[in-house]
């Protein structure tokens, strides 16, 4: 359940990146690229910590978070990848 929270938390950034960029009219002439520019460093920071957060306090191996972070990761940042193509 955690995991999926996490998942949210990184569509709804995602989100909010991208409404933020196209309002202020941030990155030119490209707002979705300038969000997703943002969003994938900022994401994997928060999916390190995550991981760290679970290895640490809730006693888990690095070899049994992984699987973990790269769903946490993986699947805001491939939608993010897939919006920045479809609308560059």
């Amino acid at each position: 359940m955690h995991s999926l929270k996490v998942i949210a938390a990184g569509f709804a950034l995602l989100g909010a990146l991208h409404f933020l960029s196209r309002r202020l009219k941030l990155g030119g002439g490209d707002p979705t690229g300038f969000a997703v520019r943002l969003f994938l460093p900022l994401w994997l920071v928060v999916a390190l910590i995550n991981l760290w957060v679970g290895v640490s306090r809730a006693g888990y191996t690095v070899m049994q978070e992984l699987p973990f972070f790269a769903l946490v990761f993986g699947l805001p940042a491939a939608f993010a990848a897939l919006l920045f193509l479809r609308f560059r």
